[in-house]
């Protein structure tokens, strides 16, 4: 089998592994279940004893592609009122920001020191923000992927099955 042959293979079935995953997180209604079971699928698949030379990265071009199109999607959420939205809120708004950077370089800090993880790697994989944004800044820069997946991974189920309910139920008490 050639190379080029190989790599399409290989493509193929990382994005099959998604899609069964995404399909099933997301038809059991399991929170940001489409995102996580596409991560999981791709990863299982990634890893089976069908991957001939062992887990490897889906292509650069592959990669690219997944972000044009997450990019895509998140914008048709951004509309003109937007930005007066945001100006409403700006004081709570730059304190939250404020206190998450100071959470996230303590934090960083505390795996570089204690857990001998790359400064960049530590970062990212603290730093708040959205799970495919920091994966893809995370590849670019070279970080260890499966720990700053992980660390997003946990922290994004934390907030959909512990926090998230919490808040909803509090809520509907007001």
């Amino acid at each position: 089998m050639s190379r080029e042959h190989e790599q399409l293979t290989h493509t193929a079935s990382l994005m099959a592994g998604a899609a069964v995953g995404a399909a099933a997180l997301g038809l059991a209604r399991v929170p940001a279940g489409v995102l996580i079971g596409s991560v999981l699928g791709s990863a299982l698949v990634n890893r089976s004893p069908l991957a001939r030379q062992g887990p490897r990265a889906a292509p650069r071009a592959v990669r690219v592609c997944g972000l044009v199109l997450l990019g895509g999607a998140v914008a048709t959420q951004v509309h003109a009122g937007t930005l007066g939205e945001l100006l409403k809120i700006w004081v709570p708004l730059l304190a939250a920001v404020v206190l998450l950077l100071v959470a996230d370089v303590l934090l960083a800090w505390l795996l570089v020191r204690r857990y001998r993880v790359d400064a960049v790697t530590a970062v990212l994989a603290c730093a708040p923000g959205g799970f495919s944004a920091i994966s893809g800044v995370a590849d670019e820069m070279g970080a260890r992927m499966g720990v700053v997946l992980a660390v997003h991974t946990v922290r994004i189920l934390a907030v959909v099955l512990l926090v998230l309910p919490v808040l909803i139920a509090m809520a509907r008490t007001l």
